[in-house]
């Protein structure tokens, strides 16, 4: 063997994408790969590297045919026995794409027509998403009294549209308070598609913010504590346990997740955002793809004048409400002030003009004195 191969082994796998994937990509990759190894040594009592080596040799001494037949039939076992471990059929097809990539790695390929006409997948049941209501976001927010940057989290990721993952890496730097709300500049290393973008998080949420903001420094997290450790696991599971203690535990039947997660908070703000100023506008500030996203381009202030209009929509706190709807009456009532005062202005300034005109057509005989 020349010096410039290297052996492809599992281990090489993972390592070569430990460098190249974001961590939490690399942890479900990690997962599938470990769901494999574990069929493998229970169906076939060896390692997913000794059956591939096995498939090639098959390849190679017996032919095509013989190769695709036990190349498939390891798939379907594998999908199979994947669903006697009740495993959901959402997370079968999402292990398999990484599988895929992994068998590829040991030199076993797969074509997608052939994986179309020979595999069989469980159906996917699509349930209706629970929507998250404004009670049971207000219930989840007053739970956690005492930890006034849980609050702050759940209100920033239910009024700004972020993931969880992306609020949980906003440090005190990355926050401007120079317009009328606290806009986040999140960074494209902070977000899923690594694409930097601004969104801004309501009153009631910057009013959680204040309660510790001097104690921060710039390089401080703003919506957890600096430290080791799985940050967006360790919330999802303090929000399940919430849940379980507040009663709003309730899960969908087809995988058994909890239908309130992370990812409601995130949904609350689409949903609004979308119904109040269109997709687009709720894509720009989530960060998710949207139709010809690279030509529709929104000034951070024109962003801000439409959040403004979304924001009596996202709050969950009546008092909250109230003082955004004492704002904005009062800020209608000096626009109708300003109103006035132009039109008196113009006003003055006519009879001023007519004034004018009349006492020149007088000077000039065309209209006698006194008319």
């Amino acid at each position: 063997m020349s010096i410039l191969v290297k052996k492809r082994t599992t281990e090489s796998y993972l390592e070569k994408i430990s460098r190249t994937l974001p961590k939490k990509s690399w942890e479900s990759v990690r997962g599938a790969i470990r769901n494999f190894i574990r069929f493998c040594e229970e169906k076939y009592q060896t390692s997913p590297d000794n059956l591939c080596l096995e498939l090639l040799k098959t390849k190679k001494s017996e032919g095509e045919d013989e190769y695709q037949d036990a190349l498939y039939t390891l798939l379907q076992d594998w999908i199979d026995w994947n669903i006697t471990v009740k495993t959901g059929n959402y997370t079968i097809r999402t292990r398999f794409s990484c599988i895929r990539s992994y068998l590829y790695h040991l030199g076993v390929k797969t074509n997608s027509q052939d994986i179309k006409q020979l595999l069989k997948f469980p159906k996917k049941i699509n349930e209706e998403r629970y929507p998250l209501k404004k009670q049971e976001l207000k219930d989840l927010v007053l739970a956690h009294g005492r930890y006034p940057k849980r609050q702050a989290l759940y209100l920033a990721c239910s009024s700004s549209g972020m993931r969880m993952g992306e609020a949980l890496k906003i440090r005190k730097k990355d926050l401007d308070f120079s317009l009328q709300r606290i806009m986040i500049k999140i960074k494209a290393e902070y977000t899923k598609t690594k694409e930097a973008r601004t969104t801004f998080v309501s009153k009631e949420c910057e009013q959680k913010i204040r309660i510790y903001l001097d104690k921060l420094n710039d390089n401080d997290l703003v919506f957890c504590d600096t430290g080791n450790g799985d940050k967006m696991r360790n919330e999802q599971q303090i929000l399940n346990n919430v849940l379980e203690r507040l009663g709003y535990n309730q899960k969908y039947s087809s995988n058994g997740f909890y239908k309130i997660t992370s990812h409601s908070f995130r949904a609350y703000f689409f949903t609004f955002a979308t119904r109040k100023h269109g997709e687009n506008y709720a894509h720009k500030l989530t960060g998710h793809g949207g139709y010809l996203m690279q030509y529709d381009r929104i000034s951070d202030e024109d962003k801000l004048k439409m959040y403004l209009e979304l924001e009596l929509d996202l709050v969950v706190f009546d008092q909250t409400k109230n003082e955004l709807e004492i704002e904005k009456l009062r800020d209608e009532n000096q626009s109708i002030k300003e109103l006035r005062e132009e039109v008196k202005k113009l006003r003055e300034n006519q009879a001023k003009q007519d004034k004018k005109i009349l006492d020149e057509m007088r000077d000039k005989g065309i209209l006698p004195n006194g008319f």
